[in-house]
């Protein structure tokens, strides 16, 4: 480790945090959900997508990572490579953050190239209204959901929506793979500040809690 009297409480709850939204991601019922459709002709005779209360659950957290403003990725990335010595794992992170820019940019899979995996995610989070109120008419990402959502074919929307979500969750997989095992050192051999944050995971346990009254 580099930098160590730089470190600060900051750096050890923002990494924090992207650790917990991969795994927040990553254990959920939309990541273990079965992607899937055949059809017989033009006809749907069996499919298979996650629910769409999965889907929601991981998108607030994909929106994290994506979303320019938050920039989840890119903010604990830019921490870790402040402290990071080695310059193997320095470079390996660099191409793997570049590789997950570049699956959100380029078209989606496998279905539907007319759409970068941004665009398609944000038709449905924006466009559709899931984390925003319903845009205006003349709102691009409101067009762009109204298209597919009226003129494409339903399966392939779901399947392409779903589908490049996971191909892009496996660079932030490795990435975050890398950073936990460094950080998880870090904090235990240099005495540097814990996280404080409280884990969305066990935010709504009750059970074994101790009971305080009004």
């Amino acid at each position: 480790m580099k930098n160590r009297s730089k470190w600060s409480q900051r750096d050890s709850d923002m990494i924090a945090h992207f650790l917990q939204a991969h795994d927040q991601i990553a254990s959920s019922r939309w990541a273990k959900s079965e992607i899937s459709f055949t059809t017989q002709g033009s006809v749907v005779t069996e499919s298979n997508f996650p629910e769409f209360d999965d889907f929601v659950f991981a998108a607030v957290y994909f929106r994290q990572l994506t979303m320019k403003k938050d920039a989840l990725l890119s903010d604990a990335v830019t921490r870790y490579l402040r402290f990071i010595a080695c310059p193997l794992r320095h470079g390996w992170i660099e191409i793997e953050k570049g590789r997950f820019k570049t699956a959100l940019d380029k078209k989606s899979f496998p279905m539907l190239t007319s759409y970068s995996v941004r665009e398609l995610f944000e038709a449905f989070i924006y466009g559709a209204g899931l984390m925003h109120k319903t845009p205006k008419a003349k709102d691009k990402k409101r067009k762009q959901f109204l298209n597919l959502i009226d003129h494409e074919p339903r399966e392939q929307v779901v399947y392409s929506l779903n589908m490049s979500l996971h191909m892009t969750l496996n660079h932030v997989g490795n990435i975050a793979a890398v950073i936990y095992q460094d950080y998880s050192d870090w904090i235990a051999k240099h005495n540097l500040p814990r996280p404080d944050i409280r884990w969305h995971s066990s935010l709504f346990e009750v059970i074994g809690s101790d009971a305080k009254q009004a």
